[in-house]
């Protein structure tokens, strides 16, 4: 069939091997591939994960006639970078980081290509390999700094125009209604949108990696300027029109005609940049191949199959291994006496009181409430563990919301991390949150506890489990909350008889 095609020789072997390598990949790597794809299906922010591939392949398409003359080549560092990627997707999966999997398994993908077309051939087709990677549905990390920035700049601007306006966390009031920043109005699908076009504009328009570096940072950060623009000219429209325009749908359909001006003005002013002879690997690449080989030779192709062998067992030890890891393992899924039954001087258990909220998350195999009070002050503790994080949910989620921003009842008005020092010197931290709802403020505070070790910070929390579970130490992780009442708004009562808890407890 290569052959009908009218491909030169010295392809055919380098070609089926792509082919090959592809599919065990994807066999190898199915159920990460897998959970790729079932984000593209099922977020709008990602469906451009579709064309990621098809868009690589139409990209080395059109300089088919340069390719052509390449001489294909094994390449030993394309093994090692099959073998990086594939101990990243390792350690991803003991600790359950989804995007770090999926960036893997992309990065064994290309490793698979790099070591069977060879270094030389991978360096002039250097973008569309690394164009794969925007097949990995990131950016969730960024929506709570992008919601933060988006109020800010919206307020900010807002009384720069001589309104007044009253905000408290993510909430703002004018004179003619409320407003609030929900995750759609993070501005992530038009910020991934910008990056994805603006990569492709910038290696079909540019020849240096200079310009083209320029113009995919100014993809990355124009829209987060134009996002917060564009939320000040709603809340604008809605606020001149008394709440009549872009309250409802049709903000959205606003939001989108002002993204296609913005993404139309910036392709259009990077066309006054525009190179003649766009559209292929800089001349620095030329110059210097991944592998040191300037052309490779077909007599490289002379032990084919031994060495496309080794390709796919670099590819497929990895699950096997991970299989192997998870067998030392068995995960504690109890919550410890010490928490569900805390002895602790001065403080008595007590029925819990009516609040109104109690902490809940998804993925929890087994949890412990207990209400203490001291005679003046009563404190919630609640201990929860998600067993070996295989049950739908996670010890560290960015889904494992105290409260859910659309809530009818409840809001967060303000989220902070506070430093923390145990009774044992432990250095730690803990994130503070007030709640608020018409009859009440609760004052939460709420930290990971991995082992014996406490931190509010999510990637460190990763790390301890990381090197917890490659020890085979099966102690218990567990998400802690404390949460107490605050009737007279004197927080600072409150952080101290939590504080004093927390440190009691989990010293």
């Amino acid at each position: 069939m290569l052959k009908a095609l009218g491909l030169p020789e010295h392809w055919r072997k380098p070609l089926l091997g792509v082919g090959l390598v592809t599919l065990v990949s994807v066999a190898v790597f199915f159920e990460t591939w897998d959970s790729i794809v079932a984000i593209w299906s099922r977020s709008e922010t990602f469906t451009h994960g579709f064309l990621v591939a098809p868009v690589s392949l139409w990209l080395i398409w059109l300089r088919r006639d340069h390719y052509r003359d390449l001489q294909p080549a094994f390449s030993k560092l394309g093994l090692l970078f099959i073998v990086a990627s594939g101990f990243g997707w390792l350690i991803a999966d003991l600790v359950h980081v989804a995007v770090i999997q999926q960036w893997a398994v992309v990065g064994v993908l290309v490793g698979g290509f790099w070591a069977v077309l060879g270094g030389h051939v991978i360096a002039q087709m250097l973008f569309p390999m690394a164009f794969l990677f925007l097949m990995v549905p990131f950016g969730e990390a960024f929506i709570p700094p992008l919601m933060e920035y988006t109020a800010t700049f919206v307020v900010t601007l807002i009384r720069l125009s001589g309104m007044s306006v009253y905000r408290e966390g993510l909430f703002f009031t004018l004179t003619s209604g409320n407003w609030s920043v929900v995750e759609g109005c993070s501005g992530l699908r038009y910020l991934i949108s910008s990056l994805t076009l603006g990569s492709v504009y910038a290696y079909l328009n540019y020849s240096s990696y200079k310009k083209r570096t320029i113009f995919i940072a100014l993809s990355f950060f124009i829209p987060i300027l134009a996002n917060g623009l564009r939320a000040y000219l709603i809340v604008m429209i809605g606020h001149f029109s008394n709440m009549k325009l872009a309250a409802g749908v049709d903000h959205i359909v606003y939001g989108w005609v002002f993204f296609g001006l913005v993404m139309f003005a910036l392709f259009y002013f990077g066309s006054f940049w525009h190179d003649k002879d766009a559209g292929g690997p800089a001349s620095s690449v030329l110059e210097s191949p991944l592998d040191g080989t300037a052309g490779g030779s077909a007599t490289s192709y002379r032990h084919y199959w031994s060495a496309l062998t080794v390709t796919a067992l670099c590819v497929s030890i990895w699950p096997i291994a991970l299989q192997r890891l998870s067998a030392l393992q068995a995960a504690h899924i109890e919550v410890p006496a010490r928490f569900s039954r805390p002895a602790m001087p001065n403080w008595q258990s007590v029925v819990g009181p009516d609040w109104g909220w109690e902490p809940s998350f998804k993925g929890v195999v087994a949890d412990a409430k207990v209400y203490l009070s001291d005679g003046q002050s009563v404190v919630g503790m609640y201990f929860a563990n998600f067993g070996d994080e295989t049950q739908g949910g996670e010890l560290v989620n960015s889904q494992n919301y105290l409260v859910p921003q659309k809530h009818p009842v409840w809001r967060i008005l303000h989220d902070d991390m506070i430093p923390m020092q145990w009774a044992d010197d432990k250095i730690g931290g803990i994130e503070e949150l007030v709640l608020n709802s018409t009859q009440r403020s609760l004052l939460v505070e709420r930290w990971y506890r991995v082992g014996d070790k406490n931190t509010a910070n999510a990637y460190q929390a990763k790390w301890w489990q990381l090197l917890k579970r490659l020890s085979g130490d099966a102690s218990p992780e567990l998400l802690v909350v404390l949460f107490t009442d605050t009737p007279n708004g004197d927080y600072g009562l409150a952080r101290q008889k939590l504080k004093q808890l927390a440190v009691a407890c989990c010293n």
